[in-house]
C-alpha cells in the first residue's frame, strides 16, 4: 500500500506541470509512465518536496515569472534552424556559427521540489538543461544546522533528472563561505561530496559560484576557491578578497585548489560566451525576467548563457477576477463574483458616453473590451450599454467574461409622509398629487409661531426658501401658505409643497 502510495504521489508531482498547467505532453511517455519506467521516489523524497514547496509559496508570487510565460519562451527558441539550447557542459564545447547558441542553466537555491517542476516544463518541451545543486542549502543537508552532513533523500531526484529526463547536475560552489563561515575544510568536504554523489551515479563535471549573503557582506566569491579563477579577481572590484577573508576582526586565507583535482571541468562564470542574461539581476527595483530578452538583437554565432532560479517561478494563477472597479464621481460601485458582474451608480445627469473607470484584476491577469486592452485609469469607452470586459487569468489558459452596466440612479422619493400641529381640530389633509397639506387648528392658535411634526421621505431634506426646515425643530410663520422644498436622497430629485394651515 505504502508503494502505490509512493507511486501515486511521484506521478502528481512530476506531471502537475503538464497535467494540470494545460502544456502539451506526448501520449506515448504517459503510456511509459504507466508501465512504471520512471523511477519511483524514496517517502522521504517525497517528504522533502513536499517540505520545500509548502515553504516557498506564502509570498505573493511575481507574476512575471509564470511556467506558462517560460513556456512561451521555449517555444521562441524551438525553431532548430535559428537556435541551439543546451545544458552548460554542452554548451561549452558547442561551436556554431549559423545558429544562437544558447546555454540554459538554473542555480538550485533554496527548493529542489521547484526545480523538479521547472524541470518537467522544459522537458515537456523537448528541451535539456544544467541544474546547480546547492550544498549549503536545507534541502541539501540532513540537519540545516550542521552544512558537513548530506541529506540521502535528494539522491533519487537528482537520478531521476539525469537519467530519466537527459539534464546536467552540476555542483553550485559555496566553498568559501563553508570554509570562513562554518569553519569546514572545504578541500577534504568538495572531495567527500563528490565522491558520494558520483558514487551513486551522478555525473558531477562542472561548478557554477554561488553569490551568498556572505559574499556581500564579507567582499568574496566562491569561485575564488578555485585557483584557475582567483587570480586576479575578474574585475569585479566591489568583491576584492580573492585571497584573504575579514571575518570578525580574523583575515582568513581562502584554501585554494585545481578544478582537475576534483575531476571538475568547468566553472560557469568562466565560459566562452559574449552575452549574458540572469534573474538574478535588479535594476531600478525591478528583477531581470525571461520576457525582457529581445530574441531580435541576437544574430548567429552569438553564445548566450541565461540563468534562470527555480524559486521564483510558479503555476500561473487561473484566477479572472474583477477586484473593485471605480469611475470618478460614481455614487456606488457593486461586484457580483456570482454573475460576473459590474454595477456603477452615477448621478443623474451624468454622459456615459466617455468614461474612464478604474480597475484592478487578480494578480497577472489582464482584460480586453471588443479585442481592446483594457488599462484601469486609461481606457475610455462608451457605458450607454452594457459593455463586455473579458479578463484573461496569469495563466493565458482560463479566462471570464464580466458584464459591466452603468446606469443612473432611480429618481429619489421626496414626499410629506406625515405632517401635524399640535392643537390640530381635524385630520391633516396631505394631497400628494398637487403636493399641498391642509390643516386646521383650534381658534386660539397663533399662526405666526407653530411647530410642526413631519416626516419626510427617507434621506430627504426639507427646506423654506434657503433654511433647512427639522421635525419639531422651531416655531414658522404659517399666517399666509408656506412653500415647502423637499429634496430627495440623491439631491437631485425635488418637489415643492405647499401647507395651508387655517383656523
Amino acid at each position: 500500500m505504502l508503494r502505490e502510495n509512493n507511486r501515486k504521489l511521484t506521478l502528481l508531482l512530476l506531471f502537475s506541470v503538464v497535467l494540470s498547467y494545460g502544456l502539451v505532453y506526448g501520449q506515448n511517455e504517459e503510456k511509459q509512465v504507466k508501465k512504471g519506467k520512471l523511477r519511483e521516489f524514496t517517502k522521504d523524497s517525497l517528504a522533502l518536496i513536499e517540505s520545500t514547496q509548502a515553504g516557498t509559496n506564502s509570498e505573493t508570487p511575481d507574476t512575471n515569472f509564470t511556467y506558462e510565460k517560460y513556456v512561451s519562451f521555449l517555444q521562441k527558441v524551438s525553431d532548430k534552424k535559428k537556435y541551439l539550447v543546451l545544458p552548460i557542459n554542452e554548451f561549452r564545447k558547442a561551436v556554431d556559427s549559423s545558429r544562437i547558441v544558447i546555454g540554459l542553466r538554473h542555480d538550485v537555491d533554496l527548493d529542489l521540489g521547484k526545480a523538479l517542476l521547472l524541470s518537467e516544463v522544459e522537458k515537456s518541451m523537448g528541451f535539456r538543461s544544467t541544474y546547480y545543486i546547492l550544498h549549503t542549502a536545507n534541502y541539501y543537508l540532513a540537519h540545516p544546522e550542521d552544512k558537513a552532513i548530506h541529506n540521502e533523500a535528494i539522491l533519487p531526484i537528482l537520478k531521476y533528472m539525469q537519467d530519466d529526463s537527459g539534464f546536467e547536475i552540476g555542483w553550485h560552489n559555496d566553498l568559501v563561505t563553508l570554509q570562513v563561515i562554518y569553519n569546514i575544510d572545504p578541500v577534504a568536504f568538495l572531495h567527500q561530496e563528490l565522491a558520494w554523489l558520483r558514487d551513486n551515479g551522478l555525473k558531477i563535471t562542472g561548478t557554477a559560484s554561488h553569490g551568498s549573503y556572505y559574499c556581500k557582506v564579507n567582499s568574496y566569491l566562491n569561485y575564488y576557491f578555485f585557483n584557475e579563477c582567483s587570480d586576479p579577481p575578474t574585475g569585479l572590484g566591489k568583491f576584492p578578497n580573492n585571497k584573504t577573508v575579514p571575518v570578525d576582526s580574523k583575515i582568513i586565507t581562502i584554501k585554494k585548489a585545481n578544478l582537475s583535482d576534483f575531476g571538475l571541468e568547468y566553472e560557469a562564470y568562466f565560459l566562452n560566451n559574449n552575452k549574458y542574461f540572469s534573474d538574478a539581476s535588479i535594476e531600478n527595483g525591478k528583477r531581470w525576467d525571461i520576457g525582457m530578452l529581445d530574441l531580435n538583437s541576437l544574430k548567429p554565432g552569438d553564445r548566450v548563457i541565461i540563468l534562470l532560479h527555480p524559486i521564483y517561478w510558479h503555476k500561473g494563477s487561473k484566477l479572472a477576477e474583477i477586484k473593485s472597479f471605480t469611475i470618478p464621481g460614481q455614487k456606488s460601485s457593486i461586484i457580483n463574483s456570482g454573475d460576473s458582474s459590474v454595477t456603477v451608480i452615477m448621478p443623474l445627469g451624468t454622459s456615459r458616453k466617455r468614461l474612464t473607470p478604474s480597475f484592478l484584476l487578480s494578480p497577472g491577469a489582464y482584460s480586453k473590451c471588443l479585442g481592446t486592452l483594457q488599462i484601469g485609469g486609461s481606457s475610455t469607452n462608451d457605458y450607454e450599454k452594457a459593455v463586455i470586459y473579458t479578463v484573461y487569468a496569469e495563466n493565458r489558459i482560463y479566462k471570464k467574461k464580466w458584464t459591466v452596466n452603468v446606469k443612473m440612479p432611480e429618481p429619489s422619493e421626496c414626499v410629506f409622509e406625515y405632517f401635524t400641529i399640535a392643537g390640530l381640530t381635524k385630520k391633516v389633509n396631505i394631497d400628494a398629487k398637487n403636493r399641498i397639506i391642509k390643516v386646521k387648528v383650534s381658534d386660539e392658535a397663533d399662526l405666526s409661531g407653530l411647530i410642526p411634526t413631519f416626516t419626510i421621505s427617507p434621506g430627504a431634506r426639507a427646506w423654506i426658501k434657503s433654511i433647512e426646515q427639522k421635525s419639531s425643530g422651531g416655531k414658522t410663520d404659517f399666517t399666509n401658505p408656506v412653500i415647502y422644498r423637499i429634496t430627495g436622497e440623491d439631491s437631485v430629485t425635488n418637489s415643492e409643497w405647499t401647507v395651508i394651515i387655517k383656523k
